[in-house]
Order: structure tokens, then sequence, then C-alpha cells
């Protein structure tokens, strides 16, 4: 892994944070196996597998599951491989590159195997786990009803417990889960008599478990979705997942993980759809030119390779961030019987904790998982959108090619759609991102670090020392400039809001929506800053010409953002309530030339290999 050569104090995220550029040898051969079965196996099977070839789609997941492609982040003790972050997310990334598929492997990785991981008993983890990684079984979360999608605890699926049969009935309709049709494990949560909201791991083959008819869906047709209706089905007490009254925890502390596990996919789709536009612009020919050397097209792709690169490095922030959570997961399994590799002592054989240390268990593990709802949310919010806007160009650079059956750029466009309203739509991302900040305790987050907002009282901390070069020193410059002033404003305007609205900002929601822009813009910037600097400090990375002027279109990014939203903020607010504009150079003011910057950004862009 390399090893950033920094001399002076800098800011400790540019040493801390986890970035792609940090690849080893070991790193770029799982990740092509992995972009090699995307491409050689997944893909040329498309058409089959989006008319619902369910053995294929089958023999896929077995193929992924022998090259431990579903078990990378499962640990060793359960049939996983149990690799580091970074190997984990660019699995994740490429594995994201394969369309509807993409989504069904998705979900099952993660909530469909992920809760049983993290809350199950040792013989459920036992019993299951090994299955799900090796891709013998499918997992799906079922949790979706009709009339529960964005308010997800408010399901009418219920249960009961029947004494005569010794099992819990469950009964109700769960909708649009994806994996329906092919799931041989079923997380399914219905509200228990007396209790609420449990969670249940419920077996294909179960009587009075049905499945619906196929969705008939815009895009990722490759990703089974139907309907799971539950008639009174029988789940033995061996079926309990976590403890009674206890399914919100860990249905909400599991979708924190999918939501930064559906920013990586999104990744996966957003790169797809540069690395289409860019072949595209340099064959196709217009007025006796490659259209790539048209300055709208390369401005395009300025921005496309732009918006990539800072939702990437956000992600990968986080992933590695959220990979010390899991690995403290991994090590309490002794506290249910389990006894992973360089863990605690198991607890004797035939004893089993009682109904109450099962449900502190779960408020334990659960409080772990939900350290970094905002970090998540955001990272949701700014990959999906991400996607969304660079598949779209990718069609308009394709032209009218590209709204052509023919062109897979046509299929992204379908299949991005989605992304931005499952795992929580993304006006519901923005509202958890600013309720995660208001803290339970009322007293605020500091953000977008402990660090930068610290900057407020003085301690400002600079990213790039003199060692770097000149280039991507005067982008930093940019950069830090937006960063600081942003975050002491949004500070500012942050407890504004808190003083108007008290306990009700978050019913505030055009406050609250800009306050979310804001916050990501924050959290977006301070990642692509650290991530840069720490990888030319490497020798990794771009070339210092264009690593300079991504930062400075990034801080120029983020202060076209974060004006926007604080103005408006301010505005609405009160011009008494909050603190002045920053001064010249602050954000909403970097002396940035956005037009060259894009051109030498374009520049690499139409060389590099994507």
């Amino acid at each position: 892994m390399v090893q950033a050569s920094l001399s002076g104090p800098v800011h400790p995220l540019v040493r801390s944070i986890l970035i792609p550029e940090a690849k080893t040898s070991e790193h770029q051969l799982i990740e092509t196996t992995a972009r090699s079965f995307v491409e050689e196996r997944v893909l040329p099977h498309l058409p089959a597998l989006e008319a619902h070839d369910d053995a294929l789609l089958k023999a896929l997941y077995r193929e992924a599951g022998e090259l431990g492609l579903a078990g990378v982040d499962v640990p060793e003790a359960y049939g996983g491989l149990e690799l580091d972050a970074l190997s984990v997310l660019l699995v994740t990334e490429a594995l994201g590159e394969a369309g509807g598929f993409g989504v069904s492997f998705n979900i099952h990785s993660g909530v469909g195997t992920q809760p049983i991981l993290f809350f199950g008993t040792e013989e459920q983890r036992r019993r299951y786990v090994p299955d799900l990684a090796a891709g013998v079984r499918i997992g799906a979360y079922a949790l979706t009803e009709p009339n529960a999608g964005s308010d997800a605890l408010s399901g009418r699926t219920r249960t009961r417990w029947d004494p005569a049969a010794g099992v819990f009935r469950l009964s109700g309709e769960k909708q649009w889960i994806s994996n329906a049709r092919v799931a041989d494990v079923f997380i399914v949560f219905a509200r228990l008599e007396g209790e609420g909201l449990t969670a249940f791991i419920v077996e294909r083959g179960s009587p009075g478990l049905s499945v619906g008819p196929e969705e008939r869906k815009m895009g990722i047709h490759a990703s089974p979705t139907a309907s799971l209706i539950l008639d009174e089905v029988p789940v033995p007490e061996a079926g309990l997942l976590g403890a009674p009254g206890e399914g919100h925890r860990v249905a909400l502390s599991v979708l924190n993980l999918a939501r930064h596990k559906m920013a990586v996919y999104a990744l996966g789709q957003s790169r797809r759809a540069l690395r289409f536009a860019v072949r595209f612009a340099k064959e196709r020919k217009q007025f006796g030119r490659p259209i790539a050397e048209f300055g709208l097209i390369r401005e395009k792709l300025a921005e496309m390779f732009l918006r990539h690169a800072i939702a990437e490095s956000m992600v990968y922030r986080t992933g590695g961030e959220l990979d010390g959570d899991k690995k403290a997961i991994v090590a309490d399994l002794s506290a249910d019987g389990g006894a992973p590799p360089s863990s605690g002592t198991p607890l004797p054989e035939g004893v089993r904790p009682s109904e109450a240390d099962r449900a502190a268990v779960v408020r334990r593990r659960a409080a772990t998982l939900s350290q970094r709802i905002a970090a998540c949310a955001l990272n949701k919010v700014l990959a999906t959108e991400a996607q969304g806007e660079n598949v779209d160009e990718a069609v308009q650079i394709h032209g009218g090619y590209g709204y052509m059956a023919e062109y897979e750029v046509e299929r992204l466009y379908r299949d991005a759609r989605i992304t931005r309203i499952f795992e929580g739509t993304n006006e519901i991302n923005r509202l958890a991102a600013v309720r995660d900040l208001i803290g339970k305790d009322g007293a605020p987050k500091p953000w977008p670090s402990p660090e930068t907002a610290a900057a407020a009282a003085g301690d400002r901390r600079p990213f790039a020392d003199s060692a770097l070069a000149s280039a991507v020193r005067e982008g930093a410059a940019v950069a830090e400039a937006v960063l600081y002033a942003g975050s002491t404003r949004f500070s500012a305007l942050f407890e504004a809001a808190r003083r108007r609205f008290g306990p009700a900002l978050p019913e505030a929601q055009a406050v609250v929506r800009r306050l979310a822009d804001a916050q990501a813009a924050l959290y977006a910037l301070e990642s692509t800053l650290a991530r840069t600097v720490r990888a030319q400090a490497a020798g990794a990375g771009l070339p210092a010409d264009a690593a300079g002027a991504l930062l400075a279109l990034a801080g120029a990014w983020a202060s076209r953002t974060l004006r926007t939203n604080m103005d408006e903020l301010e505005r609405h607010l009160g011009a008494s309530s909050a603190a002045p504009p920053p001064a010249s150079g602050g954000e909403g003011t970097a002396p940035v030339d956005v037009i060259r910057a894009a051109e030498t950004l374009a520049d690499y862009v139409l060389s590099a290999r994507l």
C-alpha cells in the first residue's frame, strides 16, 4: 500500500483517509477478478438475465461465490475471505458495472446477509452465512410494504406466538422485494404482539409463503423484483433474528450500511457511463473531426470525471471508516456464543444469552453501525445523483445513438433512475443526514470533521505541504479556502436554524434540504481534498496539473453549492441570525478559471485509461 510522504503538520484526514490509489498488486488482482467476471460472465448474458433466466442467475451466483466475490467482507470463520476495506470497495464498485445483476448481488451480499452476520445467533450464522457467502443460497430483505415505503417502520405485517405449535405465525404482504423470485433466505420484519417490530429469518418453501408475479420495471430488469405474501407462515423460535421488539434497530442500522453500499454500486455505473462517453467521443466524427475535439463535449467529459471523483473520494473515505465499525462487531460476536479468530472466549456449550441479553447485544451493535448515519446518507445522495447526471450526459454525447436500445448507455439511463429512490429516497436521506447532525443529546456533531470544525476557533490545519507540485498547492489552496470559510458559515447557520425551529427543525423540510446540500458539499470537498493530496504525496493518482485542476474545480463546485444554499437559508432565517458571508477568497468567491481548469482535466480524461 502506498505511504504518503508528508513533511509538515497537515490535516489529520490526509494521513488517515482510505483512497483507491492505495492499491497494491493484491488489490489489483482481486479487482481484476471482479471486473473479468462482470465483463466475461455477466454482461454477455445480460439479455438472458433480463428475460428472467433463473437457472443462469443462480449459476452466476455460485460462480461468484467460487471466486470469493460474495463473501469478500465475511469473516473466514463463516466461509468468507475477510478482505480489507479497500478490496471490498474495489470489488463492490466493479460489480456495480453489472447492471441489474449488480443490484441483485448488492442486495444479497448486503442486507440479505449482514443482518444474520451482525445480529444472528451463532447457530444462525453457522446455518446460513457460509452458504450465502458461497452463492449457494441467495438472500433477500423484506421490509417495504404497500403502505410503508419511506415510512419504512409503519408496516402492517403481523406475527404472533402460537404456543400450541411452538412457532411464530407471520401474516402480511411485502412489496418490491429484490430477489424475491429466486431467494432462499428472507429477512422479514413483522410486528409481534406486545413487543413491536421484530426481525425473522424465513426460508423459502415455508408453508404459507408465496411470491407474487415479477414486477414490470423501467430498468434493472436483471434484478428480480416481486411481492412476498405471508399467510400464517410458521417460523420456529430459531428463526427469530435479534430480539423481540428490536427489529427497528436491525432494520435501520443495516439500511445505513446499505446506503453506503448503494453509493459504491452507483460509482460503478457512473464510471461505466464516463468510459462509454469518452470512447464514443473519440470515435464519432462530425464536421470532419472527432467530437472529442469540440469544447462543449470536452467540458462535459471534464464535469463527468469531476462528479465521479468527488463521489468516489467520499465513498472510499466512509468505507474505510465503516470498516472499523464492522470489525468491532465481528470482535463482539463472542457475546452470543460465537468466537471468530482473534476474538474473546465463547460462552460455554449449551449456554445462551437471555432475551434481555440478546436485546442488549442488538442495541450495542446497532449503535456501532449507526455512528455514520449522515455520512452514509450523503454518500448515497451524492453518488446516485452523480450517477444520474453522468448517465444523462453519456446519452447526450451519444446523441441519437444514445436513445437506441442497441447502445448500452440506453440501458444505463433506465437502470440509473431507481438508485435515487430505493434504500431510502434521496429526500429521506437528506432528512436523515441533518437529523443525525442534530444529535440525540442536543449537542450538534462537528461537521464535516472535528478537525475542520475546529477551524472556526482558529486552529486551521493545511491539507497540502510545500513538497507538493505548485499546481497541486494552488488547487488545494482554493479548496481549503472554500472548505474552511464554508464550514464556519455552515456552523453558524445550522445553529441559527436550531434556535429558530428547536426540536421541530426536521419538520422544516425546505430548510433541511438546503442544510443537507451544504452539509454534503463540505463533506465531499473535504474528502476530495484529503484524497487528492494524499495520493499526490505518495506519487500516485493524477498528473500534478490534472490534480490541481480537479481540486480547483471541486472548490468551485462546492463554492457554488454552498453559496446558493446558505444565501437562501440566511435570507429565510434573517440576516441577524447568522454569521456574515466570508471575505473574498472564501466560499462563493473562489478565484478559479474554471474554463482553463476544465480544459486541463479534459486533456487527462481523454488520454487516461478509465
